[in-house]
């Protein structure tokens, strides 16, 4: 028997529910806090590299916040703390180290090794394309087009 075949099989002690849901209320009210702070920085941040920093940070975090709500939610249905994949227990240790967690060791890793859940494992992702370049109104209309003072009319 392998070591995720006796983690599978592992049948867990009750777990400190009450422990759990301080836990992943705690790390909710984290992951509001740093929305709230991402929606300020990227209102008053400037600059193309810095936003995009700011919208990866965001996806994130709201990734994060969904999970910590669904995890909350099996806690509320009494099923926080069973496989959402298999149904069996998942071990106390997995949960304390990643409390919104739904799948056991065995089903993560089938997960994460499922190539269709990975585009770049079977080529399926395009190759990144070269920048466009960014456009000027002085490179379409050209700087002596028209005078600062006149735009075109259609404008």
């Amino acid at each position: 028997m392998t070591d995720l075949d006796q983690a599978a099989l592992y049948d867990a002690a009750p777990v400190d529910l009450q422990w759990y849901r301080q836990e992943l209320e705690q790390q909710r009210q984290f992951r509001l806090d740093q929305l709230t702070q991402l929606a300020y920085d990227a209102k008053a941040g400037s600059g193309d590299a810095l936003a995009e920093v700011t919208a990866t940070l965001t996806r994130a975090a709201r990734v994060a916040l969904a999970d910590i709500d669904a995890a909350l939610f099996r806690l509320a249905i009494g099923r926080f703390g069973d496989c959402q994949q298999c149904g069996r227990a998942i071990p106390e240790d997995r949960l304390h180290a990643v409390p919104m967690t739904g799948l056991c060791l065995r089903c993560q890793l089938r997960k994460e090794s499922d190539p269709s859940r990975q585009p770049w494992r079977t080529g399926t992702i395009p190759p990144m394309s070269p920048p466009r370049p960014r456009r000027d109104i002085v490179d379409v209309w050209g700087d002596d087009s028209f005078p600062a003072s006149d735009p075109p009319s259609n404008w």
